[in-house]
């Protein structure tokens, strides 16, 4: 802890005789009266707590950062040590090494006050109101272990109707251990998930890789198609060239034959895409003449793994 100290002794032997003094109490252990050695752990908050102390008497401050109207005054190896952002900016030469006030964008002032004190006393509070913002900015001015800690919260605060824009956001700060968990969410609570509007704005790519899993929780593989066409047609113009590809992930064979012919076959969009009628004819061919006839199709046609077979969906 900050106000302890981790002791050790070289070159001796320890003796349950052999005390610390008591005017040094627990900070350090004696060994044979030669030799001290000391990890000051504690010096660090002092540290910290020295430069915070600096910070609020605007004693020597070296740079100001003007995040809107408001002004910042920093020191700039605090930065430096905190920020690759900073470090960057300070340790090589550029034009803002030089300057007193730098103007910074993509921040607002209340997050950038958020940013540095907690560079300057490691403490921050994040809401589901400032999450985002703080992110953001941490993510633009490489607080690595700030970033860690919203994604962190995000993942404590997925629900059913927010999982998607943190899905997005994720995706745009490339915090791939958060998308991927994001995902495993969203495979996991489908059905809710569907209920909302927001799923909609899936991009094809995460659309695709959540539908082709194994444990996607639907009761029926009909979910799963209505779930691609509603997609196509929330942006039809933009996405039905995406169609083929998309329903490549829907398990045409485990649909009812009636609900197939009167449904799938029926829809006025997938009449329209001619390159989705090969995975229409081998659907009707597992209907029509079980699943070793559509094998056998399907390798003399060079696909020797048919898709929409690899699984069943959980439905539990």
């Amino acid at each position: 802890m900050g106000d302890t100290l981790e002791k050790s002794c070289e070159d001796a032997e320890f003796s349950l005789d052999n005390k610390c003094s008591t005017k040094m109490g627990e900070l350090v252990e004696v060994s044979s009266g030669e030799k001290i050695k000391f990890d000051d752990t504690g010096l660090s908050l002092v540290l910290q707590n020295g430069l915070e102390n600096l910070r609020l008497e605007n004693s020597l401050t070296d740079v100001i950062l003007c995040v809107d109207s408001r002004e910042f005054s920093c020191h700039r190896v605090v930065l430096a040590a905190a920020s690759n952002y900073f470090r960057a900016m300070f340790c090589n030469d550029l034009r803002e090494k030089y300057e007193e006030k730098i103007i910074l964008k993509g921040v607002d002032a209340e997050t950038m006050n958020i940013l540095l004190d907690y560079t300057y006393t490691s403490k921050m509070l994040i809401t589901k109101q400032n999450v985002q913002k703080v992110l953001e900015a941490a993510s633009l001015f490489q607080f690595l272990r700030m970033v860690d800690a919203c994604a962190s919260f995000l993942t404590e605060s997925l629900q059913p109707d927010n999982c998607v824009g943190i899905l997005r956001l994720a995706d745009a700060h490339s915090l791939h251990s958060l998308k991927q968990q994001v995902q495993n969410y969203i495979i996991q609570n489908f059905t809710q998930v569907l209920s909302y509007e927001e799923f909609l704005e899936l991009p094809a790519d995460v659309l695709c890789s959540t539908l082709k899993s194994d444990d996607l929780y639907v009761t029926e593989e009909a979910q799963v198609f209505e779930t691609v066409m509603n997609w196509v047609r929330y942006k039809e113009s933009e996405r039905f060239p995406l169609l083929p590809s998309v329903l490549e992930n829907v398990r045409l064979p485990l649909l009812d034959p009636w609900y197939f012919v009167e449904t799938v076959e029926a829809d006025q969009l997938i009449r329209q895409c001619p390159d989705v009628f090969p995975l229409l004819q081998e659907a009707r061919m597992y209907h029509l003449s079980g699943n070793e006839v559509a094998k056998k199709h399907s390798t003399m046609s060079g696909n020797t793994t048919p898709p929409s077979t690899s699984g069943y969906r959980s439905s539990t």
